[in-house]
């Protein structure tokens, strides 16, 4: 089959039945609901790209099972430069749409994830959890369906394990087995483009114990599966897309929601064959953990990519107010691109200097990929602060586009928040409510961008736990070096 348009994409959505939230009100049409519409763009502008020539090595790639040509999104990585073109394809997506294509991009982490962690179980256990990953994956590849990876549970109290928690929902777990597959409950949170997918993968959140088997769980599902409701998010910058005659006052109306939902899943059924794990809480760790390790070296292609599209929208806001050659707002915008840089490029480091898993995917480098993404969140928290200084007070006081349009004051606003002769004050405008779009003042960037992949605290266990690996071995050279004989 050929691959998707971002047409076809947005058309076969309404023939699903995903059942959907906003503000406790069911949503008839999902593609046309002014809050969901701009991530389903920016979903259907990764379908388009894949048919643009000069994007196709970048979006495309040939399956390992057939050869054929499918989405690089529902790849299995089994080399360096596949990972490579991974971090490549999202520091150029990113600055298309400035928003979030979470049905493509945690898929397909989720999905080399699982592919190489059921071939370890299928080693050691004898199950075929892998031949089913395979039969569903080759599906995947065929109708190029988008696909989300859903992996953090509500969790409660977070002193407790999953089994030990008052209310057994709060992970996702198995209440129950039937001949056919097996009948669960619970919820997964905050969920990137689950409710825009296709299908949905589901992984465990974190290491488990023995007594933790009913929720040592990775499974795929249709998103409009029988029992699934979405609760979709409702940020306070979301809500301002809901006012009348609001284009410019959102920042980026075509594509910028993040687009995230609470997943609930009441009594949900799965048949066997898309079970890929269940009771085999050894792997759970390991599962998650290669997952983090993959989706942290793609968020930091998206986040260069966002700290690109912020440079490009500063530069002509400096132009537009004639700041161009302000020595300060220069050396600001070269911090904002340093420290993005660096993430990239310890990303580009991880994927070149990873290894390869007994399944063949290539995974990165844990070490560098979780100090990438470290810097990769911090980047754009640095590239938020230098935009409020660059942008100056237009960016907290702006009026509203009615007040622009207004026949009574719009003169006023014309007037006064002018800057160089010749540009229109609705430019200026316009791109000072992308820069307060992309800064985090009327977005949720920043914290996504820290949060995403894992609180920061989590790669920095990482990094403890790689150095605790070389550390004996580090401890020898230097004592060499010292002249110490113990």
């Amino acid at each position: 089959m050929p691959l998707m348009t971002g047409r076809q994409y947005l058309e076969s959505i309404p023939k699903m039945h995903t059942r959907v939230y906003i503000r406790g009100e069911l949503v008839p049409n999902l593609v046309e609901h002014p809050e969901l519409r701009p991530t389903f763009n920016a979903i259907a502008l990764s379908y388009d790209l894949a048919h643009e020539p000069e994007n196709e090595s970048t979006y495309t790639c040939r399956s390992h099972f057939d050869g054929q040509k499918i989405n690089m999104f529902t790849n299995i990585h089994t080399e360096p430069d596949d990972l490579v073109r991974r971090v490549q394809q999202l520091k150029n997506l990113t600055p298309r749409h400035g928003g979030c294509v979470g049905a493509r991009c945690v898929g397909s982490d989720a999905i080399n994830a699982i592919y190489a962690t059921t071939y370890d179980m299928d080693m050691k256990n004898g199950t075929t959890y892998h031949q089913r990953v395979q039969k569903w994956l080759k599906e995947v590849q065929e109708k190029d369906l988008a696909v989300s990876g859903m992996v953090t549970d509500a969790k409660g109290d977070r002193r407790l394990g999953p089994s030990k928690q008052p209310d057994p929902d709060v992970y996702l777990h198995v209440v129950r087995e039937t001949p056919e597959g097996i009948i669960v409950k619970g919820a997964k949170a905050h969920q990137s483009g689950a409710l825009h997918a296709h299908e949905n993968l589901i992984l465990p959140t974190e290491a488990m114990t023995p007594d933790d088997k009913a929720y040592a769980l990775a499974f795929a599902i249709p998103a409009d599966a029988a029992g699934i409701t979405h609760i979709f998010e409702s940020p306070a910058c979301t809500l301002r897309r809901s006012l009348e005659n609001s284009d410019i006052d959102v920042g980026n109306y075509k594509y910028g929601v993040h687009g995230a939902s609470l997943v609930v899943f009441d009594n949900v059924f799965v048949p066997w064959d898309r079970v890929f794990m269940y009771g085999e809480t050894e792997f759970a760790g390991p599962l998650v953990g290669l997952f983090a390790n993959y989706h942290r070296l793609a968020f930091c292609g998206c986040k260069s990519g966002h700290c690109d599209l912020i440079l490009g929208a500063l530069q002509v806001s400096v132009e537009y107010a004639g700041l161009a050659k302000t020595e300060h707002v220069k050396e600001k915008m070269t911090d904002i691109m340093f420290n993005s840089e660096l993430s990239y490029g310890c990303a580009i480091g991880a994927a070149r200097f990873g290894s390869r898993t007994p399944a063949g995917v290539f995974q990165p480098e844990t070490s560098l990929v979780n100090a990438a993404k470290l810097q990769g969140g911090k980047a754009v928290c640095i590239a938020a602060q230098q935009a409020y200084d660059i942008a100056g007070g237009l960016l907290c006081t702006m009026p509203s586009e009615k007040d622009l349009k207004s026949p009574v004051i719009g003169a006023y606003v014309n007037k006064y928040f002018a800057g160089v002769e010749g540009v229109k004050t609705e430019n200026r405008i316009r791109i000072t409510r992308l820069i307060e779009y992309l800064s985090g003042q009327s977005s949720v960037i920043p914290a996504e961008s820290v949060l995403g992949g894992g609180a920061p605290e989590t790669q920095r266990v990482m990094i403890r736990a790689m150095f605790r690996r070389k550390s004996k071995q580090l401890m020898a050279r230097a004592k060499e070096l010292a002249g110490i004989n113990e």
